[in-house]
């Protein structure tokens, strides 16, 4: 975990902010930063992308915890340490800290269609040419080597993400090997490849851990499990009601009926529709957003006028 990005400034509440301030702070900037509101904007996209990070670490309380333990570390590099429930972090020469577990990562099952995994082979070249060792561990001992141990991340698209499946790669080696990506993996998930590290002396083999990164949707912002999608309205149609048809994740559109009066900042919830992983299925978030028209003819201005007259919602004095 990278102890070097502060994520209480990104999403900018303190330390001992709680679980409601953090989602508070998440949901308010990832509207703001959300590619829809910004297109095209590469910086924006960006912020997009380290505001969801944050989010995915704060919000859980065990990655928190490990986290805070992590950026408060005072070990200099190539040290480490352990936490109380038996965690143990080492940290590499660029400051990264990784947790190593004591079993593989949980897989998930599916298949991506026998298609190859775009940009994995370039990954492994480089990983296995020369990348970045993990140094020897404060404390504690482990079945394999930690320095023949390597860590990389592997990009995905949202898609990819949910879908999760199996994919081959070649190593330089000569090997296959398969990665086994979970069903709907949330950004951060690190994944254990036991045996598939460097070789040392004697023909011992370190591991290989694997975390996934994932972009994010043009359309669906990701919670958890859950997922936030923004509906337009005019204020017409936020007054008098009126249907939209929405697009889940997976594909499946579904209607979705606003009830007169519809206020804006509403949010309506369409349970079981967000993210489907082997274990549970989020719901997906209808967020209602009002769009006022800022030029109006001089012939709308007057009917509108007119009709906020006669319905009692504005004076005659006001009515211009």
């Amino acid at each position: 975990m990278p102890a070097e990005k502060n994520y209480y400034e990104v999403l900018g509440v303190s330390e001992d902010a709680d679980a409601a301030e953090i989602k508070k702070a998440y949901r308010k900037l990832a509207q703001k930063y959300h590619p829809d509101r910004n297109p095209g904007d590469a910086r924006a996209e960006e912020r997009f992308k380290a505001v969801q990070e944050a989010n995915e670490v704060l919000s859980d309380a065990k990655r928190r915890k490990e986290y805070d333990v992590a950026r408060k570390n005072p070990f200099g590099p190539g040290d480490g340490f352990h936490t109380s429930n038996g965690g143990q972090f080492y940290r590499t020469p660029d400051g990264t800290y990784v947790r190593f577990e004591s079993g593989p990562g949980q897989m998930g099952g599916g298949s991506f269609g026998g298609g190859s995994f775009g940009g994995m082979e370039g990954i492994f070249d480089s990983l296995f040419g020369g990348g970045q060792r993990t140094e020897q561990p404060f404390g504690g001992g482990r079945r394999s080597a930690p320095q023949l141990d390597v860590s990389t991340s592997l990009r995905l698209s949202f898609d990819q993400a949910l879908k999760g499946g199996k994919t081959e790669v070649s190593l330089p080696t000569g090997e296959r090997i398969r990665i086994d990506i979970p069903k709907g993996v949330r950004p951060g998930l690190k994944i254990r490849l036991k045996n598939r590290g460097r070789k040392g002396p004697g023909g011992k083999r370190g591991d290989l851990y694997v975390t996934f990164e994932v972009d994010p949707h043009p359309r669906l912002r990701r919670d958890g499990d859950d997922l936030y999608i923004t509906v337009k309205l005019n204020p017409f149609d936020a007054m008098l009601g009126s249907t939209r048809q929405v697009t889940n994740a997976y594909g499946k559109k579904i209607k979705v009926t606003l009830p007169p009066g519809t206020p804006p900042g509403d949010r309506l919830r369409l349970a079981g529709q967000g993210v489907k992983t082997d274990k549970t299925t989020g719901d997906l978030f209808v967020e209602v957003e009002i769009e006022i028209p800022k030029d109006l003819s001089d012939e709308q201005r007057r009917i509108l006028t007119d009709a906020a007259i006669k319905s009692g919602f504005r004076g005659k004095e006001k009515g211009g």
